[in-house]
C-alpha cells in the first residue's frame, strides 16, 4: 500500500471555444514541471515517475530538464512511462515513499497533475489490472496518429470488457473513475459524489483523486482507471490519513492570435546548449567569498571574475534564485521574426529579496498588458524549438486581476489581423 502525502495539479490559462489549450510556449514537460512544483513545493522527492504520451524527446531524454525545472539534485532517478491512466494508478500504489509521480498530456486533453508519495498519508492499494489491445487509437514511430473511428467498439469491446475482467467485487463502492463514464463499469456500484473524469488521459486519475480528497469527508472506496482495452483498479483509504491538494488552474480567456515570419530561426549549438543548462533551468545565480575588488552580490548568468588584483577567480557556489519578483520595466515587440509567434513582451524583473534583476519573456499574459510594478512568478517554459530540439528556459508569469486578464484577451481577439492564426 502507497500513502498519498500530497497532489498538485496544473491547467494551462489558455482555452479556445471553451476548451483548455496549451500556450505556444508550453508541452508536456513545462506541464509536468508546473505540477510537480505545486505537489512536492520543497523539491522533497526522492524518486521522480513521468508518464505521458507526449513525450518532447523520444531520445535524448527528457530527465534532466525535469529535475532542474521541480528543483531536485541531479543524481534524482527518474522514469519516463509512456502510458495513460492505469499505467499512472500502477505507478501510484507500487511507490515507495517520496516518489513523485506525474502525469501530463497534450493530446488526449491538455493539462498535467502529480502526485507525492509519503511514509504517512491517504492510504491506496492496488487490487486489480487487465492489459488489454484495442487499438482504436495508434499512434507509432512516424508520429501521426491514426483513429480508427468506432467509439461504440471502443466503449462496448475494449472499456467495458476491461473493467469486467478486472473482476471486482460488485458491492464495492466505487468513488473515482478516470478514462471512463459511471455507465461503462456495468455492475459495479458507483457512489454517489464519485469522482469522473472520461477523458482517457494520464493526468486524470489523479485529478479524481484530488477530487475525493478535497471535499470534507472523503468518500472512501475503489478508484479505477481505463485507457482503451486495458484498466487498473485501486482502493483509496482516507482513513488512515490526509494529503494536501493544491492546484494552479488559472484561466486568462482566449489565447491570443499570434504570427510567425517565414524563414529560418536561430540555428542550435549543442555545446552553448551544455554550457548554459545547469545555471539556465537550474536558475542558480554565482556567488563568490568576498575578496579584495570582489563582492558577494550574485552574479546571474553564472560567470569568472577579475578581482583587484587581476587575477582570475572562477570559484564560485551556485545558490538557487528566487522565484517571485516583480516587473522593473519592458517592451512589447509586435514585428513577426521566424520560430517566435509575435507579438511578446519581454520584462526586465526585479527578483524578490535579491538584488538581481532579469530579462525574461512574459508568459500568460496578453502582449502589451503589463506594467511596472506588477508582482508575479518565475516559471519553466519551452523557449523554442531549435532543429527539433526543444530549448527550454524561464518566463513570467504575472498576477494579473482576473477581470484585466479576461478584458485584455477579448481586446486582443477583437484586434487581431484577420492574417494572423492562433498557435
Amino acid at each position: 500500500m502507497s500513502e498519498i502525502r500530497s497532489i498538485g495539479t496544473y491547467l494551462p490559462p489558455w482555452e479556445v471555444a471553451g476548451r483548455r489549450v496549451a500556450g505556444p510556449d508550453e508541452d508536456a514537460l513545462t506541464m509536468a514541471v508546473a505540477a510537480g512544483r505545486v505537489a512536492d513545493p520543497d523539491a522533497r522527492a526522492a524518486r521522480v515517475v513521468l508518464v505521458s504520451r507526449d513525450f518532447p524527446l523520444l531520445e535524448g531524454g527528457n530527465g534532466a530538464v525535469l529535475l532542474a525545472g521541480l528543483a531536485l539534485p541531479a543524481d534524482t532517478p527518474v522514469v519516463e512511462v509512456l502510458g495513460g491512466g492505469p499505467a499512472v494508478l500502477d505507478q501510484i500504489v507500487g511507490a515507495e515513499p517520496g516518489t513523485l509521480i506525474i502525469g501530463a498530456d497534450l493530446s488526449a486533453t491538455v493539462g498535467a497533475s502529480a502526485l507525492l508519495t509519503g511514509d504517512s498519508g491517504v492510504g491506496i492499494d492496488g487490487i486489480a489490472r487487465r492489459t488489454g489491445s484495442l487499438p482504436v487509437t495508434a499512434r507509432a514511430s512516424d508520429g501521426v496518429r491514426h483513429v480508427y473511428g468506432d467509439p461504440r467498439l471502443d466503449r462496448e469491446v475494449g472499456l467495458k470488457t476491461a473493467v469486467d475482467r478486472l473482476g471486482l467485487d460488485p458491492a464495492l463502492p466505487v468513488v473515482a473513475i478516470a478514462g471512463a463514464k459511471p455507465k461503462d463499469l456495468g455492475a459495479l456500484a458507483v457512489s454517489d459524489g464519485a469522482a469522473t473524469d472520461a477523458a482517457q488521459s494520464a493526468s486524470g486519475v489523479i485529478r479524481v483523486i484530488a477530487a475525493i480528497l478535497e471535499v470534507s469527508a472523503p468518500l472512501a472506496g475503489g478508484v479505477v482507471a481505463v485507457e482503451q482495452a486495458s484498466a487498473s483498479a485501486a482502493v483509496l483509504d482516507p482513513g488512515k490519513g490526509s494529503a494536501v491538494v493544491a492546484r494552479s488552474e488559472a484561466l486568462i480567456g482566449e489565447l491570443p492570435r499570434t504570427r510567425t515570419a517565414d524563414g529560418n530561426g536561430i540555428p542550435i549549438s549543442l555545446a552553448a546548449y551544455a554550457r548554459a543548462f545547469e545555471p539556465k533551468l537550474r536558475w542558480e545565480a554565482a556567488v563568490f567569498d568576498e575578496a579584495p575588488g570582489i563582492d558577494s552580490a550574485p552574479l546571474f548568468p553564472p560567470r569568472a571574475r577579475v578581482g583587484a588584483t587581476g587575477k582570475l577567480a572562477d570559484d564560485y557556489r551556485l545558490e538557487p534564485l528566487p522565484r517571485t519578483g516583480t516587473v522593473y520595466t519592458h517592451t512589447t515587440i509586435r514585428i513577426p521574426v521566424p520560430d517566435l509567434p509575435s507579438p511578446y513582451t519581454l520584462a526586465v524583473v526585479a527578483l524578490d529579496d535579491s538584488p538581481v534583476r532579469v530579462l525574461l519573456k512574459v508568459t500568460a499574459a496578453v502582449a502589451g498588458t503589463v506594467e511596472v510594478g506588477r508582482p508575479g512568478k518565475v516559471v519553466m517554459r519551452r523557449v523554442a524549438v531549435r532543429a527539433g530540439v526543444p530549448d527550454y528556459g524561464y518566463a513570467f508569469w504575472p498576477d494579473l486581476p482576473a477581470e484585466t486578464a479576461a478584458s485584455s484577451a477579448d481586446s486582443a481577439a477583437q484586434t487581431a489581423p484577420e492574417k494572423e492564426v492562433a498557435r
